[in-house]
């Protein structure tokens, strides 16, 4: 038997497919590469013949230059195919400025002082200007947008101030001294009386960053808003005498005050002041955070620095605030983290109390007012307490009104979640302070103001009494020898007696603030010593046991 061979694997199939191949290709070679193509370009049509692949080559071909903006249809990575229409649009940019006008307001001010129904122009209007630029689009020379690139003013308007008469609107109310306040941009002084009412200014540009009375009601420091370009001063400090019907306010060597306050001592003529410039954005000033003590009676360059510039932290842009202690040997502050005492003599700094600083979202900082007990020896304030639920230390909706002994030898929690607008007031009857009627929600909450005594004990509604709602930010004026309070309530003036009265209107414009009350004070038989460059002994603190409440009562109200 032949032995069995192998037939040869058959190549026919595969000798087929390689001659298709073949041919294919070969018909390919034979096709002309060639394409006529349509080009508008520049308002007109042109046709070409090219051997371009794609758009962008045929671009380079004709010598087509295109602008960054230009626009072609297809794109240029498009392949070209024979009868292809290609379109170039033209994109071109400008920009236009223009001037507008920007119309002013009419301010109407409620006087008091004129006949109900009267009215007088005190300050005529004049518009402003603003400078827009537009960034203008156009294809093939014609315009297809526009869009606002910038508004910048260039000009602030003017405000028409109007002034409406209200005498008779309010029944009189007397009080012992003086209350002056701020009202339409300027200070207004009722005497005893509000009868006896007369304007200190008339310029309407107070800023409310200084409002200062010295402790015998006879001076005025008030700091007046600059308007202008980036490098004009951000305010100018002022002074007028509050005694003499008619005076004119003299303008004071210092600019840019975020801070200042008359001395409290009754003999002594010196302003503590701190300092800021200004700055674009809001708010409109970058702080220093410095302090200086000025005799009025000597050159400005006598002024003598307490702190130097502090623009560290987070938030010192802000600024700080300030109060001199009733015995003038010292300075309480707040920031934005803290709270302390300063030495106004050698400027030596004592840190109370630390805290983390509130995160407002937003282009405003907050920081805790400060206020002295009566013998310099105690601090009330807010502090930003931790958070009740789980969120950041700086988110916290905790705001507490807490007291320190100024040697740091007290502290203590007195009213917990007052809110961040508790402001508490010392007064020799105990502390005023408002209280958050949604505690948690206090940025935003209206207050109830309550008195308690000083170690936090028997708080007690002051205000409202009845079903008035609460006062959307605690303000209030208390001098030394008066029980009564001038609070501020849907933006005016009222009297609070002590005695569970209802309280007086004082005003009647829904624009007063600021009020400052001060009972003239004899000068004393020997004159209190001024601070020097020297170290100035202060006052021994003899902290109360905790125990002694009886006794301690007498040294935080002394």
């Amino acid at each position: 038997m032949k032995p069995k061979t192998k037939n040869p694997k058959p190549k026919t199939t595969s000798f087929i497919l390689h001659f298709s191949l073949f041919i294919i290709l070969a018909l390919a070679a034979c096709q002309p590469t060639e394409k006529t193509v349509s080009i508008t370009v520049d308002g007109e049509t042109i046709t070409r013949a090219t051997d371009a692949n794609t758009v962008g080559q045929l671009m380079q071909e004709a010598g087509i230059q295109l602008g960054d903006l230009d626009r072609v249809e297809p794109d240029l990575y498009v392949q070209l195919k024979n009868g292809m229409a290609i379109t170039v649009t033209r994109v071109t940019e400008k920009t236009e400025v223009t001037t507008r006008p920007v119309p002013f307001e009419q301010k109407i001010v409620v006087n008091e002082i004129l006949p109900a129904g009267e009215q007088r122009i005190q300050q005529l209007g004049v518009n402003g200007e603003e400078e827009i630029t537009t960034r203008i689009t156009l294809e093939n020379g014609v315009e297809v947008s526009r869009t606002e690139v910038s508004r910048v003013m260039t000009k602030a308007p003017v405000d028409e101030i109007l002034i409406v008469g209200g005498k008779g609107s309010l029944p009189k109310v007397t009080f012992p001294g003086n209350i002056i306040y701020l009202s339409g941009g300027n200070a207004w002084l009722m005497k005893e009386s509000t009868i006896a009412r007369r304007l200190l200014t008339t310029s309407g540009d107070l800023d409310g960053h200084v409002f200062s009375v010295s402790p015998d009601g006879s001076r005025l420091l008030f700091t007046r808003a600059v308007s202008g370009t980036a490098d004009a001063p951000l305010n100018t400090l002022w002074m007028v005498d509050t005694r003499i019907v008619g005076e004119k306010p003299i303008s004071l060597p210092v600019q840019g005050v975020l801070y200042a306050e008359w001395s409290p001592l009754i003999t002594d003529t010196r302003i503590a002041y701190s300092t800021a410039e200004r700055a674009p954005g809001q708010p409109g000033w970058r702080a220093q955070n410095d302090l200086w003590l000025w005799d009025t009676e000597k050159p400005i360059a006598t002024a003598r620095r307490i702190l130097p510039p502090n623009t560290r932290g987070l938030y010192s842009w802000w600024g700080s605030n300030f109060k001199w202690s009733p015995d003038g040997t010292k300075f309480a502050f707040a920031t934005a983290a803290e709270v302390g005492v300063i030495d106004a003599a050698n400027g030596t700094t004592t840190i109370l109390k630390n805290f983390a600083p509130y995160q407002t979202h937003s282009e405003w900082v907050w920081v805790p007012t400060v206020s002295w007990s009566p013998n310099s020896a105690f601090i009330a304030t807010v502090i930003h307490g931790e958070p009740a639920a789980d969120v950041p230390p700086e988110e916290s909706q905790v705001f507490d009104v807490w007291l320190f002994a100024a040697d740091g030898s007290i502290s203590a929690k007195i009213a917990p979640q007052a809110g961040m607008w508790a402001n508490p007031l010392w007064t020799t009857g105990g502390i005023i302070y408002g209280n958050a009627i949604t505690p948690l929600h206090s940025v935003t909450s209206r207050y109830k103001l309550m008195h308690m005594d000083w170690d936090g004990s028997n708080p007690t509604v002051i205000f409202p009494r009845g079903e008035q709602p609460g006062v959307e930010f605690p303000s209030m004026a208390h001098p030394a020898g008066s029980n009564a309070t001038i609070i501020i309530y849907e933006n005016d003036l009222y009297l609070l007696p002590d005695n569970g009265s209802a309280a007086k209107a004082l005003t009647a414009n829904h624009e007063s603030n600021s009020p400052r009350w001060v009972i003239p004070r004899l000068p004393p038989v020997s004159p209190t010593p001024t601070i020097t460059d020297t170290n100035t002994p202060t006052a021994t603190i003899a902290p109360p046991a905790p125990a002694d409440k009886g006794a301690a009562r007498e040294n935080f109200a002394d």
